[in-house]
């Protein structure tokens, strides 16, 4: 009898034996996001490839900031609605009308940051050099607003201007344009701009105060630095 007891109890732990420790063996712990990422890359029996390692290492860096830089150039021409000094091509009657002033060549730098589907901010610097009549140079530096969507772009900027020759001086601008992309870096670019001047004193005032009002039209290249 007791034999046949011992022979049950080894029959019984050989039956259950399996299913315990099944029971009693810890959970393996569950793969990481990063184990996930990098098996989805491969199919299943296959080793890693080294360089779709890598390629997944490079997608997988922080990305930098967006960036847009401009280049314009372009002719315009302008109205001087105070003309202390008798300058020539008045459009009125006397020489204290409203006249135009020399067309002239500008050339514009920019960079803009921040959202590309969005406003952006960043500066610009322009230059401008007259055609005919008197030599006259002119530089600005602003501070640049501008917003694309698909083909068109809109901006403005304000900032200071400063006057070369023939006369140092110093003003102020602010000026609103538009560009229609024909393709996606190269446009057609419009813009007005502002200018308010004060200049010497005259037999009737003690300084003058001269408003410039300016069309200039021309082309603008916009080239975008992805992160």
């Amino acid at each position: 009898m007791r034999g046949l007891a011992h022979g049950c109890l080894w029959a019984a732990l050989l039956v259950a034996g399996p299913s315990l420790a099944q029971e009693e063996a810890p959970d393996a712990p569950p793969p990481s996001a990063g184990a996930k990422r990098t098996e989805a890359l491969f199919e299943e029996g296959e080793a890693p490839d080294p360089e779709a390692l890598d390629i997944y290492e490079k997608i997988s860096r922080p990305r930098g900031s967006y960036a847009r830089l401009l280049l314009s150039t372009g002719f315009g021409g302008g109205l001087r609605f105070n003309n202390p000094y008798r300058l020539a091509t008045q459009l009125g009657e006397s020489a204290e009308s409203v006249s135009a002033t020399a067309p002239y060549w500008d050339l514009g730098f920019g960079a803009t940051f921040g959202n590309p589907f969005g406003v952006q901010h960043g500066v610009v610097a322009h230059l401008g050099v007259s055609l005919v009549g008197v030599p006259q140079q002119s530089i600005n530096a602003s501070y640049l607003l501008l917003y694309r969507e698909a083909a068109w772009m809109l901006r403005a900027r304000a900032g200071p201007t400063l006057l070369i020759s023939p006369d140092v001086n110093v003003g102020g601008e602010l000026a609103f344009g538009g560009a229609y992309f024909l393709t996606g870096g190269l446009g057609l670019d419009l813009e007005l701009v502002g200018d308010l001047f004060y200049g010497a004193a005259t037999y009737e005032t003690r300084y003058s105060v001269i408003p410039v009002l300016s069309l200039q039209g021309g082309v603008i290249v916009d080239f975008e630095v992805l992160p």
